[in-house]
């Protein structure tokens, strides 16, 4: 199987695991962001949670997440050697949460440090995440693509639930990394 087509085949599953579970695919993108699709799947989230009756604090939350999401494919997001970057995002709804799924391609060696990093923010409650927060804010130290690590901790904060994340190998270099992060309904 060729590079795209793995990575459309994990788009695929990823959307029918929203459908086996009893939730609804809300909004979908796959294929590349820039700063306008991004500004334009924020738009058409926030106005499509406007029309269904989301809590503005729910719909709020999703927004940062989403923009979150969207800007750490760009920023950390590695590319395939065709030069291009492989990534997809789903928004779903299911009876009592909304869940932000988010995957891009990361190079192999990069994942490790990555989990470790999640697995540490899933242990912390409110005022562990503000902590770190604040510590990364003040003393982080800025990545070659321009980022601190805030992402994810604000993702973190936003969700208040725990960061569920997968990969998925498409070569011998390159994995999909998805992040799931959960928005439970007010």
């Amino acid at each position: 199987m060729d590079f795209q087509k793995s990575i459309e085949k994990i788009y695929d599953s990823s959307k029918l695991a929203i459908k086996n579970n009893n939730g609804d695919l809300f909004l979908s993108h796959f294929g590349e962001l820039d700063s306008e699709k991004i500004s334009e799947l924020s738009e058409e989230t926030e106005s499509k949670l406007f029309e269904i009756g989301t809590a503005k604090r729910n719909i709020k939350n999703i927004f940062n997440i989403l923009i979150e999401g969207l800007q750490n494919i760009i920023k950390h997001g590695d590319l395939s050697l065709e030069n291009k970057q492989s990534s997809f995002f789903n928004l779903a709804i299911f009876e009592d949460a909304f869940i932000c799924s988010f995957a891009n391609l990361i190079y192999n060696e990069k994942i490790g440090d990555l989990f470790k990093n999640i697995d540490h923010l899933n242990t912390l409650d409110k005022v562990g995440l503000k902590s770190v927060y604040l510590e990364t804010l003040t003393n982080g130290q800025i990545s070659k693509k321009g980022g601190a690590g805030l992402g994810v901790i604000i993702m973190a904060m936003k969700s208040k639930n725990k960061i569920v994340y997968s990969s998925s190998p498409i070569d011998d270099k390159l994995s999909i990394v998805l992040l799931d992060i959960k928005v439970d309904k007010l």
